[in-house]
């Protein structure tokens, strides 16, 4: 009899055994030996993996552990804002620093003499606000 399936053949149950208990085994060693978290080294395979070897055995096991899926998914996240900071050639420091705004003394609002003296009021203005004048 002919067993054909159609997409990609998941492996079972057996392997993924074996291989989680080798590669744990070994990351643990690793980690006792360098120092390195055993976290960071389950991070450092899984980015190996991702580029070099896609598709194989190792990502099934990564996709089956939900802290391992929300390093991935931050790794990628912080990855894709670097690249965006890099690309628009922007600094975090210039686009996030507040501006500071003299505006014009409205004297209407000031009924004495001493509130009409006191220098223009001054604001912080958000610089991704479109009402934020450029300095």
């Amino acid at each position: 009899m002919l067993n054909f399936q159609f997409g990609k053949k998941k492996p079972d149950k057996k392997q993924i055994i074996i291989v989680s208990i080798v590669l744990s085994s070994i990351i643990a060693a690793l980690s006792q030996c360098t120092g390195v978290s055993e976290s960071g080294l389950w991070d450092l395979l899984d980015e190996v993996q991702r580029k070099f070897f896609p598709g194989t055995i190792i990502n099934e096991l990564i996709l089956q552990d939900p802290h391992a899926i929300e390093r991935r998914v931050k790794r990628d996240v912080d990855r894709a804002v670097d690249d965006y900071w890099q690309q628009s050639g922007l600094k975090k420091a210039e686009v996030y620093k507040p501006r500071y705004i003299e505006e014009e003394n409205d004297e209407t609002l000031c009924y004495s003499e001493e509130c009409k003296s006191l220098a223009p009021p001054m604001r912080l203005c958000a610089p991704w606000l479109d009402n934020c004048p450029k300095q």
